[in-house]
């Protein structure tokens, strides 16, 4: 079983265009997404209504719950509430019952699939939990591996039982053990956060126990010109450089 994991596409279609055309030359039998696929970016609308055309399951992002409950939007700091308003009000009847109807986690193929920490936070950062924290999850999950968006950083939390490491993965395939658990957070595909402004994604292959780092350029221009064009805040765009 070979299958694709995206996050946090924030309505940047340029990146989200991209990175379905990895997909597609990869050879995966399916695709999860970890939610957030609205915000920030100009084209929110064109990004659900790609979801629901790819018949792609998502859990609840931070954001869609901002749509599915009103009051999550006063959790958000000014700029991001105000961008978030003008998202919303883009949004068709349509993909708001679709957002409305997005679970806060999914488990398929002994993974679980959630935005923020297991087991169905969309608001909690990994950065955020302390060792304590990360031990309980884990000792409460029963999947091998919980894969977690909401930083727009990659990171992978290993543990063996007793020990916790943490690493940021970089480029390529990593080998995984059965007999560990993890903690996947895979990257953003609309608004990475870390020093390589390249859209990411994860393939996971069960079979032979990797997980792949997918580092994919686009048209980040067209993207920052979506955005200014939208009347949307600046540093929105200028986050993408």
């Amino acid at each position: 079983m070979r299958f694709a994991v995206i996050s946090d596409i924030h309505g940047n279609m340029d990146a989200f265009e991209a990175v379905l055309a990895d997909i597609d030359r990869q050879s995966v039998s399916d695709i999860y997404c970890l939610g957030d696929s609205i915000g920030y970016g100009a084209e929110s609308e064109k990004a659900v209504q790609e979801l629901m055309r790819r018949d792609i399951p998502s859990v609840l992002g931070n954001h869609e719950m901002a749509v599915v409950d009103p009051e999550h939007l006063e959790l958000f700091n000014p700029v991001a509430r105000m961008s978030l308003s003008v998202c919303m009000a883009s949004l068709s009847e349509q993909s708001k019952n679709f957002i409305e109807n997005m679970p806060q986690f999914m488990v398929y193929h002994n993974c679980r699939f959630v935005h923020g920490f297991p087991p169905d936070s969309v608001d909690i950062y990994l950065f955020q939990t302390t060792d304590d924290e990360l031990s309980d999850a884990f000792m409460k999950m029963r999947e091998w591996i919980c894969f977690v968006g909401h930083t727009h950083e990659l990171n992978i939390i290993e543990y063996d039982g007793g020990a916790i490491e943490a690493w940021v993965p970089g480029r390529g395939k990593i080998s995984l053990d059965k007999d560990r658990k993890y903690i996947i957070n895979v990257g953003s595909v609309g608004q990475p956060r870390d020093p390589d402004n390249n859209a990411k994604y994860l393939i996971l292959d069960t079979r032979r126990q990797t997980a792949e780092l997918r580092f994919v350029p686009y048209d980040i221009e067209s993207a920052v010109e979506k955005i200014l064009e939208a009347g949307l805040p600046r540093g929105h765009a200028g986050r993408l450089r």
